[in-house]
């Protein structure tokens, strides 16, 4: 796992080489085409080195993004193997219900501003609270819902490990029920956000912690429990939402105009088939759209909007390739950690492997990890699911 995430930053670095042109032009054949139709700036007669990317400075900019995402997560695998899980989560919670909150304040003052202040570089950007758009709000609340609903049955099986039971159903502890608060509350900030994209992943990463749950609750009741405690969490949130305009949201998903997202997949796919071995260059799809997109521009597709095509655009396979291996690798790790963790932070576990399946079901039709503060949460939260208690300790 490891070595293809050094592998991903290698390949991205090695698109910010200057190469010969003839070198980039054998690696990479249509980039000087698109380079004349997006720059205006080169010259058919004179063709010095150019590396393979189409935007160096968006590129570079990935790739240190992308460097210090990996090291946010190594920094906290290794802090995890000495302790710090519960107060890691016990943060999360409470940067979800404040984040909430803020987002519900703002948008009914001042929807237009980050911050009360300042204006998005994007005119069309609708401001939920630190984030520019409702998708990247419910990338974050779909990690942090699941992770903080774990370490709530973390702490209920640390209580009854006595009796044996994981989820008994009785008496709880105040801390348990702040958990319980901060969950219904980013639930319910995830169901306002009206982000259909969002609102599947977070569901799908719910029936995922049921999944899981299994290998820990013995009979059925556990699990029935267990499915009218998350039942009861929803409709509990749904009271912060306006669900008429949820549905409205809902009915869009049925209609496909100019601007849809099959749309935006035709014309990435044109991209992908014309850079397929070494990319347009991480971070340059907004520039390489500027010759792909079809149709008209009342509208810029300025990300894919599928996360999994856009690494295929951005990359092509000298990314692809060692991405897809490190999402197997970090698949079967995942499961493995989980299986042998005979804690009570197994259910913290679970609950970051809940928020990992919920932001890989959402990036099929969003790109919500490309924004800093929800890369950070992700690296954290797979920091949680793979780390290894030091044995010393």
């Amino acid at each position: 796992m490891d070595g293809s995430l050094l592998a991903c930053l290698v390949a991205v670095a090695a698109q910010l080489i200057p190469l010969h042109a003839s070198l980039r032009d054998s690696l990479s054949p249509h980039g000087t085409a698109v380079d004349r139709i997006v720059g205006f700036d080169v010259d058919a007669g004179i063709r010095p080195a150019h590396p393979l990317t189409l935007d160096v400075e968006s590129t570079a900019w990935a790739l240190a993004l992308g460097a210090a995402y990996i090291g946010v997560f190594w920094c906290a695998r290794a802090v995890f193997s000495r302790g710090g899980v519960r107060t890691t989560v016990r943060g999360v919670a409470v940067l979800g219900a404040a984040l909430t909150a803020l987002v519900a304040v703002q948008r009914a003052t001042s929807p237009r501003l980050l911050y009360w202040t300042w204006q998005p570089i994007s005119d069309g950007a609708s401001p939920y609270g630190p984030f520019v758009n409702r998708n990247a709000l419910a990338s974050w609340l779909a990690m942090a819902v699941p992770l903080v609903i774990g370490y709530a049955l973390a702490r209920q099986q640390s209580r009854s490990a006595r009796d044996g039971r994981a989820i008994p159903g009785v008496a709880i502890d105040s801390l348990q029920l702040w958990l319980a608060a901060a969950a219904i509350l980013m639930t319910g900030g995830l169901l306002a956000s009206t982000s259909r994209a969002g609102i599947l992943g977070g569901g799908v990463g719910l029936l995922t912690m049921i999944v899981l749950s299994r290998q820990r609750l013995k009979g059925g009741s556990g699990v029935a429990w267990m499915f009218a405690g998350l039942v009861a969490l929803v409709v509990l949130a749904s009271a912060y939402a306006n669900l008429g305009t949820l549905a409205l949201r809902l009915q869009e998903t049925t209609e496909q105009g100019p601007w849809g997202r099959p749309a935006i997949w035709r014309d990435t796919w044109r991209m992908v088939s014309d850079f397929w071995l070494t990319g347009v260059g991480a971070g340059a799809f907004q520039r390489a759209m500027l010759a792909y997109q079809q149709g008209s521009r009342l509208f810029f597709f300025n990300q894919a909007h599928n996360e999994y095509l856009q690494v295929l655009a951005e990359g092509g396979l000298i990314v692809a390739v060692p991405a897809s291996i490190l999402l197997i690798a970090t698949a079967m790790l995942m499961a493995k950690t989980l299986d042998a963790d005979r804690t009570s932070i197994f259910w913290v576990r679970a609950g970051a492997i809940c928020g990992v399946v919920a932001i890989a079901v959402q990036s099929i039709w969003d790109t919500g990890l490309r924004t800093p503060a929800n890369g950070v949460l992700f690296a954290v939260i797979v920091a949680i699911a793979l780390h290894q208690r030091d044995p010393r300790l």
